[in-house]
């Protein structure tokens, strides 16, 4: 059978700790939690099981003073336990037999074993909570052991010694009765052969099946009696007996107008209404909105309000329709106090400025002086117009510059602004003065006469006269 080594010993010890610290974290309901949740409490229990042994080495003082250490094979163990819970249930008592099966020495003494039986005493710290519980412990007792060999010093004989062990593990719970076990046992012994000390420590890997039994199941405690009724005491005192009072006493007031229910002869008022003594909405335009809700509150007597107690104007025309002569006024006309329309007489007028310039020139003649002062006396006698000053030119270019006609018109319109600022005192920013060039002639560029006439300074606005 092929020896494991220390080092997987250790992988599976670590293993079997961590599982056994990590119940600990949590507390599991029992599997049979669909059953009434009563505690049945069993202290005794007895219980079988089955084992991997992995022994270390055998190690065996001869007569000599040497010590000789023997490899020793893996081998099985199988056992009985009986113990008892006490009743704060964290601590247990158990007495186990355990047959330890033969332990064949590690090559060349391939025919030569150990084997053992032991009886063992063991106290146990367990967790009682829950169906995972944990348990750590450790155990004394006696050992009856069997070592043949060939070896120098060696006799095939038996042998009997005190013996200890510590153990760990998991109680799992399947039903109240029934729980099955998975644990581990570290076991040493020491024997006296003929003088000889034969020391060998074992690791057992065991799962095995207890059954639980005794005890009785525990008279739950008689419910508490029933708490007697708090005297009520009242917190509000002069309370009218119309009122409709609360628990502690004190009125009610469902539609919080400051009238409590029972003696409120109106309970629905709206939560914005002034109320009288008697919890009803006053009007005092007796419009049909309450004050307090009404926006409107010095209506006219026989008006029709809307919702927020506010007249009615149906064509929108600014005259309440109780004082509307004309209710049907269309939208945007000028109505007087009794709401009908004002009538407007309207005229129109038109005022123009045509300024000629000589050629290449932007100064202004004086010839022209009069219709550009007839232009400022429109715009000063109505103020709200704007006037745009367009310059233009004929279709002749004395310079080189492709621009050089559009910056003669600019100038030409500068010059009309000019006049009208500084010396006629329209604002500078009712004027607007752009110059198109020759972009835009009024007659041929062909002869005298036509360029003449596209040589100027135009402006023209439209006006109405209201009366």
């Amino acid at each position: 059978m092929k020896r494991y080594s220390h080092p997987f010993v250790v992988l599976m010890l670590a293993a079997f700790f961590l599982l056994t610290f990590s119940s600990f974290l949590s507390a599991a309901e029992p599997i049979n939690s669909t059953k009434e949740p009563v505690e049945i409490y069993h202290p005794f229990y007895i219980g079988v099981f089955g084992g991997w042994v992995i022994p270390d080495e055998l190690e065996v003082d001869t007569e000599k003073g040497e010590t000789q250490k023997i490899d020793l094979d893996n081998s099985w163990a199988a056992g009985a336990k009986a113990g008892y819970i006490f009743p704060f249930k964290w601590v247990a008592a158990e007495l186990e037999y355990t047959y330890l099966a033969d332990q064949d020495f590690y090559e060349p003494l391939k025919q030569e074993h150990y084997k053992a039986s032991n009886v063992m005493a063991n106290l146990i710290l367990r967790y009682p909570y829950g169906m995972i519980r944990p348990y750590i412990g450790a155990g004394a007792g006696w050992s009856w052991g069997e070592i043949a060999g060939t070896a120098p010093g060696f006799v095939d004989e038996s042998a009997n010694a005190f013996a200890w062990q510590g153990l760990a593990g998991i109680n799992l719970e399947i039903i109240p009765r029934l729980s099955v076990d998975f644990g581990y046992r570290y076991v040493m012994s020491k024997y006296d052969i003929n003088d000889v000390d034969a020391t060998i420590a074992d690791h057992i890997l065991t799962l095995g099946l207890n059954y639980h039994f005794g005890g009785v199941q525990p008279v739950p405690p008689p419910p508490p009696p029933p708490p007697e009724p708090a005297p009520v005491v009242k917190k509000c005192s002069n309370v009218p007996s119309c009122c409709i009072v609360d628990i502690d006493g004190c009125p009610t007031d469902s539609d919080k107008d400051g009238v409590c229910d029972g003696c409120d002869k109106c309970p629905d008022t709206p939560s914005c209404c002034i109320v009288d003594e008697n919890g009803c909405p006053t009007d005092s335009d007796k419009d049909g909105v309450c004050d307090g809700c009404d926006k409107c509150p010095d209506t006219p007597e026989g008006c029709a309000v809307d919702e927020n107690g506010c007249p009615k104007d149906s064509d929108k025309d600014g005259v309440i329709d109780c004082r509307d002569k004309c209710p049907d006024t269309p939208a945007g006309v000028k109505v007087d106090k009794d709401g009908c329309p004002i009538l407007e007489i309207v005229e129109k007028g038109r005022t123009t400025l045509n300024v000629l310039f000589d050629f290449d020139k932007s100064a202004i003649k004086g010839k022209y002086s009069k219709d550009i002062d007839a232009l400022a006396d429109v715009m000063k006698k109505y103020e709200d117009l704007n006037v745009t000053i367009e310059g233009h030119t004929d279709n002749i270019n004395r310079s080189k510059d492709p621009d050089y006609n559009k910056k003669l018109s600019q100038r030409r319109a500068n010059s009309v602004k000019k006049y009208l600022v500084e010396k006629s005192g329209i604002d500078a920013k009712r004027l607007t003065a752009i110059g198109f060039g020759a972009e835009k002639p009024i007659d041929s560029n062909k002869t005298k006469e036509g360029r003449q006439k596209n040589r100027r300074v135009e402006a023209a606005v439209d006006y109405i006269i209201k009366k």
